[in-house]
Formats: C-alpha cells, structure tokens, sequence
C-alpha cells in the first residue's frame, strides 16, 4: 500500500460521482423515481405508520424483484453509503454496537420525491466520503472490528473498494432506469418517436397537421433539444423538417452543428447555419465549437466552412 492508497480509492469515487452520476440524475421528476417498468417491482412505499419503507426481504427470494429508481437511490444512500458512514465515522443515532448494516444508523425519513432523492444522496455521499478522506494509510490497513460484522477481520480500504464498486453498479442500473423511462415516454409521442427512429415522412406529416392529436407547439417548448437529438443520430431529413418548422437549431448539450460537424455533413452544415446555428457555441463534454469538432475528426472542407462561412 503506498502514499497515494487514500487518495486512489477516492479519486475513483469523486469522478464517477461528479463526472458519471450526478449529472445523468439532474432533472430526475417524481414520475420518473417511482416508475415501474414492470409489475411487481420493489419500490419505496408508505407504510401504515405514515412513513416511507424500502420493500425488501432478508435474505433476497431466489430470483428478487425489478426495482425503480426511487429503491435503488435509498439503497445506494441510506444501505450503501449512509450506515456504513455513521457506524465508522459517526456520530450516529445507533447503539454503540450496532454493525455497519443496522439501519438504525439512518432513523431519518426516507425521500418521496425526485428532489429529495438528490439531496438525501449528497448527504449521505458527503458523510462517506469526507469519513475516509480523514483516514490515514495506516488506518485503511486495519480490521474493521466488530462493525464490520461478518467482515470484522477485512482491512477498511477492501470496505472502501467494495462500496466504490457497489456505487458504480447500482449507479449505471439507474442511468438505464432513466434512459428506458425517457424511451417509454418517447413513444408515447408519435413527433419525438418518429424524430428520433429518423422517419422523417411521419415527422412531416406531424408537421403538416395530418395528425391533429399531436401538440406540436407543446413538443417544440418541452424538447427544445429534439433537432440535436436527431442531428445527433445523423436523421438528417428529420433534422431538416424540424428547423424548417421553428423548432430551436441552437439546443442540447451537444448542438445539431456539433454534429453534422463530426460527421463533415457540409451540406447539412450550412443548411444549419443558414437557419441561425451558433457557430462559437461549445458544447458540453469538450468545450469545443463545431469546427473543433470537424478538425478532430479530420473534415478539413468542413472546419474551414464553419471559420469562413460564406
């Protein structure tokens, strides 16, 4: 174990926290955090008491239920992070001898919106986290003791491993919790279906009023990302349609001229900036224009268009 042990193991927790995480949960809506995608899914429910529990047996059935995002943020908050933080580093409502998996290191309610998800599992992140930042190497090499229970004979750096490890997994599992939510709520849209499997006749058919059940002034004002959505997915005729209907050119984290950019879809390119693309936008992952993004991926025709429109 060298110098730098304390500051690797939590290095690799604070990027996948700030880098990965935290910014896939932004945004997270109540719907989204009680969402089942199936029944008979372990959730976060009110009890008789009033108060909300998390659904689970001890031990898991053979084959253990699906769980919504809102079981998944309590487990990885109060189960994962949260007693293991106050049975070591305290201070904690427990008794004294009350192991890391005794949940009455955690008394307090459990959260029932998507907002209160956030804030319960910075809370619960920063305990952890600023408790094994205080731990010296020396410290990191000894047993966990009586806490650690079945595990009292393990050196605290295998606990800190484990929970890193434990962190990532159920982490990405409600990365795809909302990925498979946004694609449920996608296609109960026929617009944003369409938009996004690149079926550009039914976008302009939507567009065109053919479908008078489709809000289509309310698709542009909730998804002002839809044209870098597709542009995104290179749906080039879709991108089209929409910018010709009044839809925003300039939205997303990564802009439909980043796009046709990295693709050297120079056609396309100028069409975008025909109609009002930002040329000095930056998007959100590199910093970068889009004609940094053609210099990356070789598009010299491309690059030298978007420095030199004409």
């Amino acid at each position: 174990m060298n110098d730098t042990w304390r500051t690797d193991l939590l290095d690799q927790l604070e990027f996948y926290w700030a880098a990965h995480l935290m910014p896939r949960l932004a945004g997270l809506t109540d719907d989204e955090y009680f969402w089942e995608p199936v029944s008979g899914c372990w959730s976060v429910r009110p009890g008789t008491d009033g108060e909300y529990h998390l659904e689970q047996f001890s031990p898991d059935p053979p084959t253990p239920p699906l769980t919504t995002i809102a079981w998944r943020v309590v487990h990885v908050g109060r189960d994962i992070f949260g007693t293991r933080a106050r049975a070591f580093f305290g201070p904690t409502p427990g008794p004294d001898d009350a192991d890391m998996y005794d949940t009455r290191h955690w008394p307090e309610p459990l959260p029932h919106t998507g907002a209160d998800a956030i804030a319960f599992l910075e809370q619960a992140y920063t305990l952890w986290h600023d408790g094994v930042a205080a731990l010296s190497d020396e410290e990191l090499r000894q047993p966990l003791g009586p806490k650690g229970a079945a595990f009292a004979e393990e050196p605290m750096a295998k606990l800190v491993l484990h929970i890193n490890r434990e962190v990532m997994a159920h982490g990405a599992e409600i990365c795809l919790l909302r990925d498979l939510y946004q694609a449920h709520r996608d296609r109960e849209d026929p617009l944003v279906a369409a938009c996004l499997a690149g079926d550009a006749a039914t976008v302009a058919a939507v567009l065109a009023g053919w479908h008078g059940d489709v809000d289509v002034a309310g698709v542009r004002a909730a998804r002002p990302e839809l044209v870098a959505e597709a542009a995104g997915l290179r749906h080039w005729s879709v991108v089209r349609e929409l910018v010709t209907a009044g839809f925003e050119v300039n939205g997303g984290r990564i802009s439909a001229l980043h796009s046709a950019a990295a693709a050297g879809a120079l056609d396309e390119v100028r069409f975008l900036v025909e109609h009002g693309a930002d040329l000095a936008a930056t998007d959100a992952e590199f910093g970068l224009p889009p004609a940094g993004w053609a210099d990356h991926f070789g598009h010299t025709a491309t690059a030298d268009y978007l420095r030199h429109p004409s």
